[in-house]
Parts: structure tokens; C-alpha cells; sequence
């Protein structure tokens, strides 16, 4: 698609006058369709609209394919520029960012009033010597007002540019020079922040409407061509990922390995994605990858890569166990680790693995941090952490809703039970005015926690009153916490947006606010996926290797473990050596996961879990067979990127969906149905005469006697009763035991997380989906950072379509020792216990209770005097008066 490019020199203006009148007049003869015609919609590629700053036209550099504004100025709307300083140049179409943006642990939309994304984004030297810029891809609500709403790219705490937010129909592309010196060799920050307004509706509901969605394809650096290359392993985070976010991993099979050669290629994945710091990583096995995302991974002997087409034998057998080759030719960088056989393999590994240690992470100090808070601030327990720890800065708002957000990692084998509070001190103030039911809210992973009213008409200075966080809503790993405050004024009934007057502050925050995390009890309780998802528990820490179970090794379903696995070792940041096994061994001496398709899956393994096998089949039966690729279309499947789709439709960007989620296609069978064993013809007779016979033996039958009314009471009686047993024991069980998971017709990936026996190696994690095809796009979805944190509970059901969740707690579960016994912390951990079983805890309370009794009444029986007539502990009582006995 064509794009318009206006300039605006004043040497042009003098010298094309006449052609410029010309160009006017023609251009005012163009119908409005037309001028509709060229805005971009739906998947075409989007133009871009540029103004350059005025200045002398041959004092400027020499355009790149796509220029931009610079980063001091923003250019006004066209309409307001006088039609005889625009000059028409057709340029080619918007080229895609060379170094897009990897994926975060936030969904890539600026919500409400204020809010801002942040990234970090490794660069070489090579890259920062170069011109740059950055470019940004968006669509908006159609509610947000352009004249009062403005995004803002921010680089190293420097602002590249700012502009309008003017894209309610279709994205919009912007693009902003980097000035020279801004950008640094390692770790760079990039800042997107959103102030938005809303057009007709200054109430507080009408903030909720306000919504700018980034569209991750067209959104990243655009760097001169030749520059965008990896060169060596040093800068092997520079990789770029693909437009979804995702860095792919191509494995390429030299030949049919051995269990052994598996197990150590999927070391060698999870060594390299933690040594490029990947933040979400798709692998799957096939031909060398194409296209600049991602990189190969060859693994093999020299005899072995031989047989591998397209690879360079000259310099990938060179003597050294480890060598990377840069892209070139049209082919993602190839990661090759060779050797005579499989010592000089393991060798190769383990010398990835030292590149691991010597290369700590570079950049500037924002990129830097920005790098080590993407997972959170860690705790331990007993911390007192000010929120600028966060990266959270001190801001007055003048809106109606104000929001801020941080993420708090809590250890993966904490205790999550309402045994104590985190408690959050803040510190700001809020203006006079505000109506009844201004408040400030603060929400965990999206549940309320705690509302503080902010009663004082006059306004008031918050000096640290603190908030009770339950400990129940937190859960291990990574919780985000938001802090909201609700300031509704009485103007915003009557306000008039088309003439905004300077906005009063409602509101203070300070950053010297404080969180205050009790000591933690320690013990890691399964079945949790959330501690599975946060550190890789309990397959990190086991004390076998654990086992990484296929029953079905095909290619899509082997990406899929694979990925898996890489997953895990992210979030532990440490390589979890698997044992590879196509089916799970039957002594429980170390954790398992199963990644298979359903139907593959062993019944008696998905009731551990909590599923019920003909439920899940029957749910998955129309879907249980992947739809057959077009002929001729196999091998572009194979060459292109995991996870890569043909971009960001207007609809998934409007719906929030994760750009990692899509689903392929799929055979539309609808699910057999149980019916009824259909009867043979000479049956019917035989039934009709036994129902007649049977209705004149009523009509037949004499009144019964007293004693068989009687039995038949007493028959009733015991009914009840028995009934009535079996009542009360299925509700006690129920107390305890789980219920049936029913699992949503949407549902493309179940995991679940079961214990068949006693210690950390009955524990057993599947991964499981209606074909393997499903098995692969569902985990290249969750894979997701956003999506992978919200693992929790027993079972997680994940619709790939969308990115939609849904978890299921346990209702019994178990705690087991990861630390050394000391009192401290048993007493937690009992105190937790009994919170997450009040049942248990409301018997003991009786039975305490009754036991004091009694052992009060033993007590209090021989204690004291016994009143006339009556006999004392040592026999009989004696009048005081007479000396005689009573």
C-alpha cells in the first residue's frame, strides 16, 4: 500500500507555486470516497501519515523509507495545514519494525485516564550507532477524545515524541525519530503512556470506556537495513522476536534421535532461552527457520549435520563443541552444538551453559531496571519494601478514576491462607469535593482486597493509614496488586468537553508509601499449578530427575513439551533435567509431567487429576481429529515461525486477545450422542399384555391387614433413615473431597495437577488438548507471560481462541516440608491449615470445649463445702451443735 508522505519546505513553496495551485484544485475535485479509501482497515497494511518539522528542505538528511517527525515536535492535523504548503510524494509501504517488542506480563492495552506500558529491549552496538526510530501501532475506542488525549513514547526516561490519539476505526501507525545518544548497547527502556479523555461523559463509569490497544506487529524500532543481525552469542538477547512477541526456536533434527539425544536437546533449548533472557519462548521441530525472528538450534555430530540441508558445513564443523552463525540469506541465526559423539554434545551444553555466567545483563540503568522488575520484586517474609522499590513514581491525578499498579513475588512454596495481612501504608491526599462513595479500592490478581472511604468533604493528608491485604488472595509467584481511587465531583455531572478548563488535582500519590509483608509460612502445597507456573516446583527441586512423559512424540506435540519444559525453566531460571518416557513409570520416585492429546491419555491418570474421562471425550470428540493442510501448503507450515500469524485483526485488537492466541483450523463434527437401544418389533406385544396383567392384579387385590400396614410403616421408617445417613456421610465427604471439574465446550487446553501418593514424586502435571495440533497453538497461547502467571489452582482450562482462564481451586490438598523443621515456622504453617480447613477447625473448637468442660467439672467435684445432709469427700457430715453424727 502506498504511503503519503507531505513536506513542507519553504524553498518548495516558492519554486512550485503554480504546480501547487494545480494539485489543490485537482485535489478538491476528489470525491469523499476516495478519501476514504485511502485510511487503512482491517488486516491491510496501515499508512502512515507524516509531517516533518518546517525547515529548509536541502538541510535535511536524506529520507529513510519511512520518515517521521522528529522528536521535539507533533505534527498538527492535515486539515488545519494550509492546502498550498502540501506537496503529494508516493513512497513505498511501511516497512516492519526490524526489532519489535518482546512480550510482557501485561496485556498491551492503555486502560482508563492515565496508564503507561513499559519494556525492556536489548540492542548491540551496532544498532545504537545507527539512526533510529520508533515506530507505534494502535487502535482506539471509539469514546476517546483526540483534542485531550495524547500517547507518549519515552526511551531512557527521555520523551521521543508525543501525539494524538486518533485511531477509533482502524490502526493507526506513528513513528518518532530516537535522538542520537539516547539509546544504549545492552538493555534499553521503552515507555508508552496514555493520557486519554473521554468525548460526551465526564462521569466516573465513562473512564472504563476509555481504551488505546497497541498492536504489536506494527509497534517497535525501524533500524537501517543490515543493521538488525546478531553477530555473536554475546549479544544473543538482541535476537528479535516475531511480531507476536515471541522469540521461536526451531529445532533441527538431524536424523531420529534417541531418548538421550531428546533429553539433551531440551536442555540445550532451556540453556539458550535463559541465556538470551528470553521472555516467552515457542519451540518446534523442523526445517532451518526463515525470516529475521527467532533462531535454529542444530544439535548432532559432525557425521549427523550432514545430512541437515541449507546448513554451512565449513564453519559449523570447525573443532569448536559451540558456534553461532548470524542470519543471512533469507534464515533466522542457527545455534549449532556438535562434537565426535555424545560427550563432546553434553560438552557443547555445558559450555552454553558458562556463557550463562559470563555475560551479566548490560544497557542503561532504566532498561536494567525495568529488566529485573519484569518478574516482580521477590520477598521472603518480614520485608518492609516503599513502593518506588516498584518503579512507581510520586504523581497528583486530575481525574476521576485514578489507577497504579506493581507486582510483589512471593516465594513458590508459600502457604496462601488467612493467617495474617500484608499491610499497604499509603501515603498522598485527596482534595476537598469529593462526592459520597469516593474511595480507594485495592484489588489482587483482580480481586477486591480491601475499600477505605475517603470521607472528609474538606479533603485530608493520608500519613500512612494502613491497609489489611489477607493473605488468602495472594498466592505464590508473581501477584499484581492495584491500587484505585474513585473521585467522583459533583462538576462531573454538568461538565462540557468541548470546551475543558484546567482540571482541578483530586488526588496524591507518593511513592515513599510503604508495603509491610509479615513472616511467611513455608510449605509447598499441592495440587497448586500457581507454584508449578512461578518456579517450576516441585520439578526443580526434586531430588530424582523428573520425568517429562509424550506418549505421543509427533512433531507438534513434542514443540509442545518442549515449550513446556522451557517454561518451567524460565520461571525457576535454572535447567530442569527431564528424563524423557513415553509412558509414566509405575514407581512414584520422582514428579511427572504428561503432555499428550486426550484420547492418548490413560483414564485412571485424568481422575487423579479430577476429570472425568467420558465427559472430556465426549466434550472433545468433534475436535479430536486436526484439520489436514492444504496440498502444497506443508512445507511453508514447516518453514514459518511458531506462533506467527498473519497479523492483529481489528477484532482481536477491540477484544483485548493476547497476540499469541489463535487457533487453527478445525473439523466442525458434531459430538455422537447417546441413544436409546432401539426394541424389536415382537417385543411390543409382550410388554402391552404384561403392563394389562399387571393393572387387573391391582384391581384384584384385597385391603392389606393391620400388620402389613404396620411393616410397611416400619419399612418406610428404616428407608428414611438410611437415606437420611447417606445424606449426612456424602455432605461430610463432600467437605473434603473435590468436586467434578465440567469442563466449557471452549475449553482447547486443560491442565491439571493431581498427587497419587505420598511425597514430592507423587506429584503429576498434565498438559493435555483434543489433538496435538490444538496441543501446540494452546500452549504457544499460554505460554504468554500474561496468561502462564495466572496458572493457580488444581485444574486451569485455557480457550486459545481468546486467551480466556479458568481455574479451579482444591478443596484438599497438601502441605510438604521444603525447608529445614523449626517452631516458627510449623506454627504458620498449622495456623494456616486450619484456616484452609474450617471444618476441621470448628470440631476442634468443640472439642476443645467439651474437654475443658469435663476437665473442669473432674476438677471442681471434690473442691468447696457441701451444704447440711449431705456427704463430704471423707464420709459423713457432722453438726457443728450437737458433736453427733448427721
Amino acid at each position: 500500500m502506498p504511503l503519503l508522505r507531505f513536506t513542507a519546505g519553504r524553498s518548495r513553496r516558492r519554486a512550485l507555486g503554480a504546480p501547487l495551485a494545480l494539485l489543490a484544485a485537482g485535489l478538491a475535485l476528489v470525491p469523499a470516497e476516495q478519501a476514504d479509501a485511502q485510511s487503512f482497515l482491517g488486516r491491510t497494511v496501515p499508512q502512515v501519515l507524516v509531517v516533518p518539522p518546517e525547515q529548509d528542505a536541502s538541510a535535511r538528511p536524506a529520507p529513510l523509507p519511512a520518515p517521521i517527525p522528529g522528536a521535539s515536535s507533533v505534527a498538527p492535523p492535515l486539515r488545519e495545514r494550509p492546502a498550498r504548503a502540501e506537496v503529494a510524494a508516493v513512497q513505498p509501504a511501511a516497512p516492519i519494525p526490524q526489532r519489535p517488542l518482546p512480550s510482557i506480563s501485561e496485556n498491551l492495552r492503555l486502560v482508563g485516564e492515565e496508564s503507561n506500558l513499559q519494556w525492556s529491549v536489548f540492542l548491540t552496538e551496532a544498532q545504537v550507532r545507527e539512526r533510529a526510530r520508533f515506530r507505534i501501532g494502535y487502535l482506539a475506542a471509539i469514546s476517546v477524545m483526540p483534542e485531550s488525549s495524547f500517547i507518549t513514547a519515552t526511551v531512557n526516561d527521555t520523551v521521543i515524541g508525543r501525539a494524538q490519539i486518533n485511531a477509533p476505526g482502524a490502526v493507526k501507525l506513528i513513528e518518532f525519530d530516537v535522538p542520537e545518544g539516547v539509546l544504549k548497547p545492552g538493555y534499553n527502556a521503552v515507555r508508552l503512556g496514555g493520557v486519554q479523555r473521554h468525548r460526551v461523559d465526564c462521569s466516573l463509569p465513562a473512564t472504563f470506556e476509555l481504551w488505546t490497544q497497541i498492536d504489536p506487529s506494527w509497534t517497535g524500532f525501524i533500524l537501517p537495513p543490515g543493521t538488525g543481525a546478531v553477530a555473536s552469542l554475546r549479544d544473543l538477547p538482541a535476537v528479535p522476536p516475531n511480531g507476536q512477541g515471541i522469540v521461536p526456536i526451531r529445532v533441527v533434527l538431524p536424523g531420529r534421535p534417541a531418548p538421550a539425544s531428546f533429553e539433551r536437546i531440551i536442555r540445550a533449548v532451556q540453556q539458550l532461552a535463559l541465556v538470551g533472557r528470553f521472555s516467552q519462548v515457542v519451540v518446534e521441530y523442523g526445517p532451518l527457520l526463515t525470516g529475521p525472528a527467532g533462531i535454529n538450534l542444530v544439535v548432532g555430530t559432525a557425521d549427523e549435520l550432514r545430512a541437515v540441508p541449507g546448513l554451512d558445513m565449513g564453519s559449523a564443523v570447525g573443532g569448536a563443541p559451540l558456534s553461532f552463525h548470524a542470519a543471512k540469506d533469507g534464515r533466522a541465526a542457527t545455534l549449532v552444538i556438535t562434537g565426535a559423539d555424545g560427550d563432546d554434545l553434553d560438552a557443547g551444553v555445558v559450555a552454553l551453559k558458562r556463557r550463562e555466567g559470563l555475560d551479566a545483563p548490560v544497557g542503561s540503568p532504566q532498561g536494567l531496571r525495568v529488566l529485573a522488575l519484569a518478574k516482580g520484586v521477590p520477598v521472603r517474609g518480614g520485608d518492609i519494601i516503599r513502593l518506588d522499590t516498584f518503579g512507581l513514581q510520586n504523581r497528583e491525578f486530575t481525574g476521576r478514576l485514578f489507577r497504579s499498579g506493581f507486582d510483589l513475588t512471593l516465594p513458590a512454596d508459600f502457604v496462601p491462607a488467612d493467617y495474617a495481612r500484608i499491610e499497604l501504608a499509603l501515603e498522598g491526599g485527596y482534595a476537598p469535593g469529593l462526592e459520597v462513595g469516593a474511595q480507594i479500592m485495592v484489588d489482587i490478581n483482580g480481586r477486591n482486597a480491601a475499600s477505605v472511604p475517603l470521607p472528609n468533604t474538606a479533603g485530608e493528608r493520608l500519613r500512612g493509614e494502613p491497609i489489611a491485604l489477607p493473605l488468602d488472595l495472594w498466592r505464590p509467584g508473581r501477584n499484581h496488586v492495584d491500587v484505585k481511587a474513585l473521585l467522583a465531583t459533583e462538576s462531573d455531572r454538568t461538565c462540557d468537553t468541548a470546551n475543558p478548563s484546567d482540571e482541578q488535582k483530586r488526588f496524591l500519590f507518593l511513592n515513599t508509601s510503604t508495603l509491610k509483608v509479615p513472616p511467611l509460612a513455608r510449605a509447598l502445597r499441592v495440587p497448586d499449578l500457581a507454584a508449578t507456573a512461578s518456579s517450576g516446583l516441585p520439578y526443580a527441586r526434586s531430588a530424582k530427575r523428573p520425568w517429562l512423559v509424550v506418549p505421543t512424540p509427533d512433531r507438534d506435540t513434542m514443540g509442545a513439551a518442549t515449550t513446556i519444559a522451557v517454561q518451567m525453566a524460565i520461571a525457576a531460571d535454572r535447567v530442569i533435567d527431564f528424563s524423557l518416557s513415553a509412558e509414566r513409570p509405575a514407581d512414584r520416585d520422582a514428579p511427572a509431567v504428561v503432555v499428550a492429546p486426550a484420547r492418548a491419555l490413560d483414564p485412571a491418570l485424568l481422575r487423579t487429576i479430577g476429570l472425568e474421562p467420558d465427559q472430556l471425550r465426549q466434550i472433545w470428540q468433534g475436535r479430536a481429529e486436526p484439520a489436514p493442510v492444504p496440498p502444497g501448503q506443508e512445507a511453508a507450515k514447516l518453514a514459518s515461525a511458531p506462533g506467527q500469524t498473519d497479523g492483529m485483526s481489528l477484532e482481536r485488537l477491540q477484544n483485548n486477545v493476547p497476540p499469541a492466541c489463535a487457533l487453527p483450523a478445525a473439523h466442525a463434527r458434531v459430538a455422537a450422542l447417546a441413544t436409546q437401544r432401539p426394541r424389536l418389533a415382537g417385543s411390543r406385544s409382550r410388554n402391552e399384555a404384561a403392563d394389562i396383567a399387571t393393572a387387573w392384579d391391582a384391581t384384584l387385590q384385597t385391603a392389606p391387614s393391620l400388620i402389613d400396614q404396620v411393616s410397611a410403616m416400619a419399612g418406610q421408617i428404616g428407608d428414611a433413615a438410611q437415606a437420611s445417613l447417606q445424606d449426612a456421610a456424602a455432605w461430610v465427604k463432600g467437605q473434603v473431597k473435590d468436586p467434578p471439574v465440567e469442563i466449557g465446550s471452549r475449553a482447547s487446553l486443560v491442565v491439571g495437577q493431581g498427587v497419587d501418593g505420598e511425597g514430592l514424586g507423587s506429584v503429576v502435571t498434565v498438559f493435555t488438548a483434543p489433538n496435538a495440533a490444538l496441543l501446540q497453538a494452546s500452549v504457544t497461547c499460554l505460554s504468554s507471560p500474561v496468561l502462564w502467571s495466572r496458572l493457580q489452582g488444581r485444574i486451569a482450562t485455557l480457550d486459545a481462541n481468546d486467551g480466556a482462564i479458568s481455574t479451579y481451586e482444591a478443596k484438599r490438598s497438601r502441605l510438604l516440608e521444603t525447608e529445614p523443621r523449626n517452631l516458627a515456622n510449623l506454627r504458620l504453617v498449622f495456623a494456616g491449615w486450619l484456616s484452609m480447613n474450617p471444618s476441621i477447625y470448628v470440631l476442634a473448637l468443640f472439642a476443645a470445649a467439651i474437654a475443658l468442660g469435663l476437665s473442669t467439672n473432674a476438677m471442681l467435684r471434690g473442691v468447696g463445702r457441701t451444704s447440711a445432709g449431705g456427704r463430704g469427700p471423707d464420709g459423713p457430715t457432722r453438726d457443728t451443735n450437737s458433736g453427733e453424727p448427721s
